[in-house]
């Protein structure tokens, strides 16, 4: 399953537009994917940000569905920025990075 690329879901809720504007980019590094235990939208709410402060986004819920049991069970994961990604139409822009698994 790991490495898996793919796109955010959430990117338009918040602060992520202006994070994904002002943060994320090529040289960005690495964006941690952080476990929303009390979400009380989805019991599987997995975020990622930078610095544990600026949120871009979330992992869609079919694979976050599969990733957070393993999360909660200790195994850990990162998020290597891959592309931002503009919609033609509409000032929104999403972002699609690389999961990996790390030791």
């Amino acid at each position: 399953m790991f490495p898996l690329t793919t796109k955010l879901a959430g990117v338009k809720f918040g602060t992520c537009q202006d994070n994904i504007k002002k943060y994320a980019g090529p040289g960005v590094g690495d964006f941690e994917l952080v476990r929303e235990l009390d979400n009380p939208y989805d019991q599987y709410a997995i975020k990622i940000a930078l610095f544990g402060h600026f949120k871009f986004g979330y992992i869609p819920g079919a694979i976050a569905s599969e990733l957070a049991p393993l999360m909660d069970a200790g195994r850990h994961f990162e998020a290597k920025y891959i592309s931002r990604n503009k919609h033609p139409r509409y000032d929104l822009i999403g972002l699609t990075v690389k999961i990996i698994e790390t030791n």
